[in-house]
């Protein structure tokens, strides 16, 4: 492929764009002219989206990934729709739809023996990450042993992520702080309980779009055996209030009023929202996601064990 370096996150302007480039003669597929002129208009754009929040750039990353789409789907069999099976692969981890992503990361890596290794690390690079976003340790930890063999330098940047990224099968951490009304709430005072942890903000598009599913969610799980708590990054109590109030939300809601930089953002790693943790009556982190029929599968599998163990 053409020398290009690939501006998806800040992570690759930190660390690819100086170390991985294309090697023009590695590639063993056809180039395509009028496909890169495509490639390199939307590369400029999710440049610039980049530089923004996920939550403000998502209306530009889902154009994106539908031009890429049908780039991949015109241009199939060059290089440059396995370009943009990468950029689609990384803009849904951007979004947060890490199983996506993985999907076409390989894609992307089941024509590994006619790529080159820059762009191979590349793609684990990202594979790994988003693994590692999604619970999937297991999996991470061979990928990065296979980026280890391509870039070792790339490889042990996963050191800190492995040792303290929120992820599923690790124990919740406690906390003690204020819902808006100032009640005090902790992890604690729901122990035995499944407990449903939504963080989202009144800001966030995204957030309100799905908060009628959250609602369904909620009228459909809620009793004694799980607990809903909401987290909300929203800049200004007073917003939060009125919207809890005009829509009737029912459940505790904790107001950080520090976007992504309060306690309970920290906490649990959550640099993107709407994101839902479930956790187990004994506080185990069991999924990590959005997705509302997971949540109810595996809430609905989690009474179904515990009624049977009494």
């Amino acid at each position: 492929m053409r020398k290009k370096v690939f501006l998806i996150s800040t992570i690759i302007v930190t660390f690819f764009s100086c170390c991985l480039v294309f090697n023009d003669d590695a590639m063993g597929m056809r180039q395509d002219a009028d496909a890169g002129l495509q490639l390199d208009t939307i590369r400029e754009g999710l440049n610039t989206y980049s530089k923004m929040k996920p939550e403000d750039a998502r209306e530009y990353y889902e154009d994106a990934l539908n031009e890429l789409h049908a780039l991949v789907e015109m241009f199939s069999g060059t290089e440059e729709s396995l370009e943009a099976k990468f950029y689609i692969g990384a803009i849904h981890d951007q979004l947060g739809e890490f199983d996506k992503a993985v999907n076409y990361f390989n894609d992307v890596l089941n024509f590994q023996d006619e790529i080159d290794k820059n762009f191979k690390a590349r793609v684990l690079y990202f594979k790994a990450k988003s693994l590692i976003r999604s619970g999937h340790i297991p999996e991470a930890k061979e990928v990065i042993a296979e980026l280890r063999k391509i870039e070792p330098g790339a490889a042990n940047a996963f050191g800190k992520e492995l040792g303290g990224t929120m992820r599923i099968g690790m124990k919740a951490p406690d906390f003690h702080t204020k819902d808006f009304e100032g009640n005090q709430i902790s992890l604690s005072k729901y122990e035995g309980q499944i407990i449903i942890m939504n963080f989202w903000a009144t800001w966030n598009d995204q957030c309100i779009q799905e908060l009628p599913e959250i609602k369904k969610l909620y009228r459909k799980l809620k009793g004694t055996d799980v607990q809903f708590i909401g987290v909300s990054s929203d800049d200004n109590i007073d917003d939060l209030k009125g919207f809890i109030r005009q829509n009737n939300i029912e459940w505790p809601q904790i107001c950080e009023e520090m976007r992504y930089k309060g306690m309970m953002s920290k906490l649990y790693d959550v640099n993107i929202i709407p994101i839902i943790f479930v956790l187990d009556q004994k506080g185990t982190v069991q999924y990590i996601g959005n997705s509302k029929e997971k949540i109810e599968q595996i809430v609905s599998a989690l009474i179904v064990s515990t009624e049977k163990k009494s």
